[in-house]
C-alpha cells in the first residue's frame, strides 16, 4: 500500500512545471506560512507603511472571522475568529549588512469549532484553537553562506510537510498533515516551542532540519520550562517539486512522508502527500488536491478542491473540500464546503470565512 501511494506522488511530480514563491497570495489563514496581502484597510499611512518596509520593518495586522455550520450536530453552528499581529525586522537594513531577520507573531483567538462534536482527526477550520491571547513564534534567523539558522520559539508547521497548492483550503489537514499533531504533541499552531532549524540551499535541492522541545510547557505561549523529550524532523526538497522527510519524537516514535507539489500550467497547480507512521494512532495518511488561480474567472481569485484519507486505530476517515476565495483588495470572502466520511457518521459542513488586513 505504501509503495502504491509513493508511486502516485511521483506520477503527479512528473507531469508539470515548477512554481515557487516566498509569499503566497492565496494562503487562506493568517496562521499559514506565506500569508500575504498587499492591500490594507488602513491604507499606506500617507506613505509611511512603504517607508517602514524599505527601512527594513514590516507589521501585518489581520483578523479572520468565520462561521461553520453542520445540520448533523446538536450545536449546528459555531462562530470563531483569529487576530494575528506579525512583526518582521530585516536586521541587515536596520543594524548591519551581516545580520539576518527577526520575527514575532502574536495571536488572539476566540470562538469554537465543530471538530469536538464531529470527532474527526482533521479539524474543519485551520484557525480554531483554545481561546486566549498568546505569543506564537519569536525567532532570529541568520544566514551563514549557503546555510541559514533559525532559533527561538518555532512551530514545525511553519516550515515542514507543507504543500503550497493546498494553502487555499480551510481544513487544517491541508496545512501540515493531521497525522503529525495527532501522533506527536506539537509543536504546531497555536503552540511553538524552543528550537533550532537549519536550511541549506544547494544548486538542485533544499535541505531542512530542526530540533524542538518535545513538550509544551508554556503560559500564553511563553515557555515556562524545558521538557524531558525532543522532537526532530528533516526534509529534502528536490528541484522545487518533490519533498522527502521524516520525524522522530523521543516519546512518540517515528514517521516518514513524501510530497509532490507542482504548477501544471498558468492557472492550475496540484499536490499529493503521503505519510506513514507504523503502529501509531494515525498510521497512514494521504491527501491530494488542485488549486486554480489567480484567474481565470477573476484576476485575483482562487478556487481549490482537496481530498484527505487517514487510516486510524479506530477506523478510516475521509475529508473532501471545495472552496473559493473572492479577493477584494484588503478583504477576502471565502465560502467553503466540506464532506466528512467518518466511522460514526457522514457530515456535511458549510462555512464562510472573511479575512481583513488592517
Amino acid at each position: 500500500m505504501m509503495g502504491r501511494c509513493l508511486a502516485i506522488a511521483v506520477l503527479v511530480l512528473a507531469t508539470a512545471a515548477p512554481a515557487r514563491a516566498d509569499q503566497d497570495p492565496c494562503a487562506c489563514s493568517p496562521n499559514r506560512p506565506g500569508f500575504f496581502r498587499q492591500d490594507a484597510l488602513t491604507g499606506l499611512w500617507g506613505g509611511r507603511r512603504e517607508a517602514m518596509r524599505d527601512a527594513g520593518f514590516t507589521a501585518l495586522l489581520t483578523y479572520a472571522g468565520e462561521v461553520f455550520t453542520s445540520s448533523n450536530l446538536a450545536k449546528q453552528a459555531t462562530v470563531a475568529g483569529l487576530g494575528v499581529l506579525a512583526l518582521d525586522a530585516d536586521l541587515s537594513k536596520l543594524v548591519s549588512d551581516h545580520l539576518g531577520l527577526a520575527h514575532v507573531t502574536g495571536l488572539g483567538i476566540h470562538g469554537d469549532g465543530l471538530s469536538d462534536q464531529l470527532m474527526d482527526i482533521y479539524g474543519v477550520s485551520n484557525n480554531v484553537a483554545p481561546n486566549g491571547v498568546r505569543l506564537f513564534e519569536a525567532w532570529l534567523e541568520q544566514p551563514v553562506k549557503m546555510v541559514t539558522v533559525r532559533a527561538g520559539l518555532l512551530a514545525a508547521d511553519q516550515e515542514f510537510i507543507l504543500a503550497k497548492h493546498g494553502t487555499a483550503l480551510l481544513n487544517a489537514t491541508f496545512g501540515i498533515i493531521s497525522q503529525l499533531p495527532v501522533n506527536v504533541p506539537g509543536p504546531v499552531y497555536p503552540v511553538a516551542t524552543p528550537g533550532v532549524s537549519v536550511r541549506a540551499e544547494l544548486p538542485h535541492a533544499l535541505v531542512r532540519g530542526a530540533i524542538y522541545d518535545g513538550d509544551q510547557e508554556n503560559n500564553h505561549g511563553i515557555p515556562t520550562g524545558l521538557g524531558d523529550d525532543a522532537f526532530m524532523i528533516g526534509e529534502v526538497e528536490l528541484e522545487e517539486t518533490l519533498k522527502l522527510g521524516g520525524w522522530h519524537h523521543t516519546d512518540h516514535r517515528n514517521g516518514v512522508y513524501a510530497i509532490a507539489d507542482r504548477q501544471f500550467d498558468r492557472y492550475v497547480g496540484g499536490f499529493t502527500r503521503v505519510g506513514y507512521s507504523p503502529g501509531q494512532a494515525v498510521e497512514l495518511y494521504i491527501d491530494t488536491g488542485l488549486r486554480i488561480g489567480p484567474g481565470p474567472l477573476r484576476e485575483r481569485d482562487f478556487a481549490s478542491v482537496g481530498l484527505a484519507f487517514a487510516r486510524t486505530d479506530v477506523g478510516a476517515q475521509t475529508a473532501i473540500e471545495a472552496t473559493y476565495q473572492l479577493q477584494l483588495g484588503w478583504m477576502t470572502i471565502q465560502p467553503d464546503f466540506q464532506l466528512l466520511l467518518l466511522r460514526e457518521r457522514t457530515a456535511a459542513v458549510l462555512a464562510t470565512r472573511v479575512v481583513i488586513v488592517l
